[in-house]
């Protein structure tokens, strides 16, 4: 079937209207089907999980274990954190000059969010998006990739079991022609695209027209820092994982490691040992494998290249992984294949440097026994997820929020942060009283909020207090309603 825009602007004005009613009931009503499908998840989640496993290529297992549960675990954070998280916040006004009174903040539902929702991990990034938006009171239309479309419809019909209204959340058409409508269309308030760097800036373009806000999680080309001091077997433990997790196919997949010379030999040796005995958790489907196999070539033909793992071409459960320094890292940056770099270095400088070539920064790891250390170094990588002695298993954390920059996009889903971000702050400023002396105040005025601006914030507390005198005596000398 071709894509029908009149079909998808009834869809989004179906969702508007829905959205109207929706956004007026208070948050602990809109958790009510949250609670039911989180409750479902737990008691039947190999009918969903089998869905993405035969739609996607993971196991069963895997898709319990990297779909469901986190998407259970996101339902479970939004009902233990949502209602304090959105609710009204007040302020008082102190520092505008004679403006006394007090503000009130509230969190307030952008209308109309569209996800466009990569094939990855369907499931998991399409729920933990969606359901942030639904609780903050908006409507939310989910456009997935044509890999990914059984998944959707799936939990599209799993939310409105639940009790969420189609219209509010309804799954549109999973074509290319329907996502670059979507994205350009005013009926959408707030975009949340997960793919690629290239595709993102093509969704930037098309938003810009309508000034459309959106949240972009882009490509990631994950760096690992190995100190001298780590736990050698843990970190080729943790990323080997990394590595077989999803068959590679993850934003946060480790794809460089930055080793410190002293733990290099050992960390490449026990890598090797742990990818020899575990394959990848599934094939590679024919594209991945063929990008796999163009990138073990590439990678054969720069200088400083070691295979630290064989493979065969046109092995699809074995990942690439080679021993290079950075001409191997640039010829490796952009895949989205299970493959991984190990450059020995050094020292963290060293590391750093190599690391600079790349522009993305979307999840990095860290192993050292340092903690403090490991915070220092977490501040210099600046990526928007750090897992220290840890790799790729934090990314489905519910609340941890998660997002990138650089050529990783900008913007967070999971957490408090990612809550909010589905929403737009409204202050409302209320005054008391009716002395207004800024209403006509003039150029004779300027004694009076100069000491006003000293006794709210002179150096001291005697030139606040200072400050306070002068105010009151210029107060008395300067009435805007004398005759």
């Amino acid at each position: 079937m071709s894509f029908n825009p009149a079909e998808l602007e009834a869809a989004l004005s179906r969702a508007r209207v829905a959205q109207s009613a929706w956004g007026k009931l208070p948050v602990s009503e809109r958790l009510k089907p949250i609670a039911r499908l989180r409750a479902r998840l737990a008691d039947d989640p190999v009918a969903l999980a089998e869905v993405v496993a035969a739609e996607i290529g993971k196991s069963r297992f895997e898709a319990i274990g990297s779909e469901i549960l986190p998407t259970a675990e996101a339902c479970a954070f939004l009902m233990d954190r949502a209602e304090a998280v959105l609710a009204p916040r007040r302020e008082a006004i102190r520092g505008t000059m004679p403006f006394a009174g007090h503000a009130v903040i509230r969190h307030v539902p952008f209308g109309v969010v569209a996800l466009i929702v990569p094939w990855n991990y369907p499931l998991f990034l399409c729920a933990s998006s969606a359901l942030s938006a639904l609780v903050a009171g908006n409507a939310v239309v989910m456009k997935a990739s044509p890999r990914a479309r059984k998944t959707i419809e799936a939990f599209g019909q799993w939310l409105w079991d639940s009790g969420i209204p189609k219209d509010l959340a309804p799954v549109l058409d999973s074509s290319d022609e329907a996502g670059r409508a979507l994205v350009a269309s005013p009926l959408i308030d707030k975009i949340v695209f997960t793919g690629s760097s290239k595709t993102g800036r093509a969704v930037l373009q098309a938003a810009a027209q309508n000034l459309t806000p959106a949240t972009l999680e882009l490509s990631g080309f994950d760096a690992v820092y190995v100190l001298s001091d780590a736990d050698v077997d843990l970190a080729a433990a943790a990323v080997a994982f990394g590595l077989r997790i999803n068959s590679g196919r993850t934003c946060i997949c480790p794809r460089r490691a930055f080793v410190e010379e002293k733990v290099a030999a050992g960390f490449s040796e026990k890598l090797k040992a742990r990818l020899s005995g575990q394959s990848l958790m599934f094939p590679m489907d024919p594209q991945t494998l063929r990008e796999a196999d163009e990138l073990a070539t590439r990678l054969e033909s720069t200088p400083g290249f070691k295979p630290i793992v064989s493979r065969a071409k046109g092995d699809a459960t074995c990942p690439v992984v080679v021993s290079g320094g950075g001409e191997t890292l640039a010829a490796a940056q952009g895949n989205f294949v299970p493959a991984l770099v190990v450059a020995p270095v050094s020292d963290v400088e060293h590391a750093f440097k190599l690391s600079g070539a790349s522009d993305y920064a979307l999840g990095a790891s860290i192993f050292t026994r340092d903690e403090k250390r490991a915070q220092e170094i977490a501040l210099r990588a600046g990526s928007g997820l750090v897992a220290i002695n840890e790799c790729v298993a934090p990314g489905g954390e519910a609340a941890l929020p998660f997002g990138g920059t650089g050529e990783s996009g900008y913007g967070v889903r999971g957490g408090v942060e990612g809550l909010l971000d589905m929403t737009r702050p409204q202050s409302m400023a209320f005054a008391r009283g009716k002395f207004r002396p800024h209403h006509v105040a003039g150029e004779e005025a300027e004694p009076l909020v100069k000491a006003w601006l000293r006794a709210r914030h002179a150096g001291s507390v005697f030139g606040r207090m200072k400050g306070w005198m002068d105010y009151m005596v210029e107060g008395v000398r300067w009435r805007p309603n004398r005759k």
